[in-house]
C-alpha cells in the first residue's frame, strides 16, 4: 500500500459535497463540462515548474492528464514525467520516469453502482442529505467552498479552501482544477490554466497507453475506496445521514473503524502493514486540519 494511493482518498469524498452543494437534475457522477471536447494548458511554477495539459472528450467522461516537471526541495532537483487517463470504468496512473503504471476502478462508477442499489426513498435521502452537509463537512476539514466565488479564462468556478494550505479554483459543477495554490512543508506550488482550447482536434495519441507500461491493479487502494464510498452511501441514505455524517467526523466518514480492517485483510495485510495504512490516513487529516 503505497503512501500516494491513501492520500488521494479524502479528496475524492470531499469532491461528492462540492459539487453536491451545486447540483440541479444531474447527480455528481453524471455531472457534464460545458465543452464536449476541450485541451486545457497549464502552467506550473514554483517549487515545481513545467507544463501540464488536459484533454478532455464525451464532455469530462473521458480525460487523459500529461504533466512533465522539474522539482527542487532543499538543493536537490528531481524530474517528474506522469500520465493519467480517465475513462468511466478506470483511472490509469503512469510514472513515464519509473516505468511503472497502476490502476484502479473509477469511483464514479463505484457511486453510481452503490447509488443504484438503493430504494427510491433511500435515494431521496441520499440526495437531500449530500446537498445539505457540503459546507459542514468542509469545515469538519478545516476547509470551505464559494459556489462561483471566481472566474478563471472566462468560466465561472467554485472556490474551496483548506486552512491557509490551498485555495482552489474548480470549474462550477466539476473536479477540474483550473487554478490551485499550495503551501505546505515550506513548499509553494501555482498550477494556473493558461488556456482552454475547445476547437483545435485532440491528438489520436492523447489517450494511448505509454508503450512498455503495464498498468497493475491497485487492490489494496481500491478495496479500501470501495469500503468508503458504501459507508458514505450507506450512511446518507438514512433519513439522518447529515446528522450522522457530522457527528461521525473525518475518520468516521472515511469509515476507519468497520469495514477497513477486514477488507485490509482481505487484501493480504498484516496487521502491521494495517497500522501503518491507517496511521497515514490519520496523519493526512490531522495535518489538513491543523493548517
Amino acid at each position: 500500500m503505497n503512501k500516494k494511493s491513501l492520500l488521494w482518498l479524502t479528496p475524492m469524498i470531499l469532491l461528492l459535497f462540492v459539487t453536491g452543494r451545486a447540483w440541479s437534475e444531474e447527480l455528481p457522477w453524471d455531472m457534464k463540462l460545458p465543452f464536449q471536447e476541450a485541451t486545457i494548458h497549464y502552467e506550473l511554477s514554483g517549487s515545481e515548474k513545467g507544463k501540464e495539459t488536459l484533454y478532455v472528450k464525451e464532455y469530462g467522461k473521458r480525460q487523459a492528464r500529461h504533466r512533465s516537471s522539474v522539482m527542487t526541495i532543499m538543493g536537490m532537483t528531481k524530474k517528474t514525467e506522469t500520465l493519467e487517463i480517465v475513462d468511466p470504468d478506470w483511472i490509469y496512473s503512469y510514472d513515464l520516469v519509473e516505468k511503472k503504471g497502476s490502476k484502479t476502478t473509477n469511483p464514479n462508477k463505484l457511486y453510481r453502482e452503490e447509488y443504484n442499489k438503493l430504494s427510491a426513498g433511500e435515494k431521496k435521502n441520499f440526495e437531500k442529505n449530500a446537498k445539505e452537509m457540503g459546507s459542514g463537512m468542509m469545515g469538519q476539514f478545516g476547509g470551505s467552498v464559494t459556489q462561483k466565488g471566481g472566474k478563471v479564462l472566462g468560466y465561472d468556478c467554485d472556490v474551496v479552501t483548506v486552512g491557509g494550505m490551498s485555495t482552489v479554483h474548480v470549474l462550477h459543477g466539476s473536479n477540474i482544477s483550473l487554478r490551485s495554490e499550495t503551501s505546505a512543508m515550506g513548499m509553494n506550488n501555482v498550477q494556473a490554466a493558461t488556456k482552454i482550447d475547445t476547437s483545435t482536434a485532440i491528438p489520436d495519441n492523447a489517450f494511448a497507453s505509454p508503450a512498455g507500461i503495464t498498468a497493475v491493479r491497485d487492490e489494496e487502494a481500491e478495496l479500501m475506496m470501495a469500503g468508503m464510498i458504501k459507508n458514505t452511501v450507506d450512511t446518507l441514505m438514512k433519513p439522518d445521514g447529515a446528522k450522522l455524517m457530522q457527528q461521525a467526523g473525518p475518520m468516521g466518514m472515511m469509515g476507519a473503524g468497520d469495514m477497513q480492517q477486514e477488507e485490509m485483510e482481505d487484501a493480504g495485510m498484516n496487521q502491521e502493514e494495517q497500522q501503518e495504512a491507517m496511521r497515514q490516513m490519520r496523519e493526512a487529516l490531522e495535518r489538513m486540519q491543523k493548517k
